[in-house]
């Protein structure tokens, strides 16, 4: 079993490259295709789509590649930008909703909308528009990405994924329990009903999984 804890460091040889950020699976088969590792300073870091194939091997905070930095630089970026005009937003507002627009992109919506409010000849104003880079049968799953029970309650949170070996096919995550002082849970794959963007949908309910970790201890 290979374990990825999201916010493990990618090491080239003994360099420190970046940080696991996502781990993007197949929605359908729960096979991971890629992961999203952040690059560069905090004033100029990059998310990097890196395909999974170049994992050699992983710890519990490590991820070890045999490709350079250049290499890593050089893969697509997870996040990609479009320029939307404001009439285009509210037209395609299922492809395109306002709540994919990150917070620093919300001055780009606001500067021309008051821009055209008060008689700028721009028209219509326009946003840019973040997105990732994911197909429709994909899904990518974060640090903190919380998971629900069958009958709609919060179980926990994401903290660590885990993969069989060798086709990297999830077997499971390991999810924190808890408030303020949180514990480690393993929930296993054969209880995930789906994965999208906001949450992780178990089979289990709220009891179950209550009762499963009272058997553990």
């Amino acid at each position: 079993m290979k374990e990825i804890n999201i916010g493990a460091v990618v090491l080239s040889g003994n360099q420190d490259i970046g940080r696991i950020e996502q781990v993007v699976l197949d929605c359908e088969t729960f096979e991971a295709s890629h992961l999203v590792v952040r690059c560069g300073g905090a004033l100029q870091s990059q998310h990097q789509l890196m395909p999974i194939g170049w994992v050699t091997n992983s710890e519990h905070n490590r991820v070890h590649i045999e490709h350079s930095e250049e290499e890593l630089m050089a893969l697509p970026n997870f996040e990609v930008q479009h320029y939307v005009r404001l009439n285009q937003l509210d037209e395609e507002h299922l492809e395109h909703p306002r709540s994919k627009i990150k917070p620093a992109d919300w001055i780009n919506y606001l500067v021309p909308l008051v821009a055209h409010a008060l008689g700028d000849p721009y028209d219509p104003p326009g946003v840019r528009v973040t997105e990732p880079l994911l197909s429709e049968s994909e899904s990518a799953i974060g640090r903190g990405l919380p998971v629900e029970s069958s009958d709609g309650y919060k179980v926990g949170e994401v903290q660590e994924v885990l993969f069989s070996e060798p086709d990297w096919r999830l077997s499971g995550v390991v999810i924190a329990r808890g408030f303020i002082l949180t514990h480690p849970m393993k929930v296993a794959a054969d209880w995930i009903t789906s994965i999208t963007p906001e949450k992780i949908m178990l089979n289990r309910t709220k009891a179950q999984v209550e009762e499963w970790e009272k058997q553990q201890k």
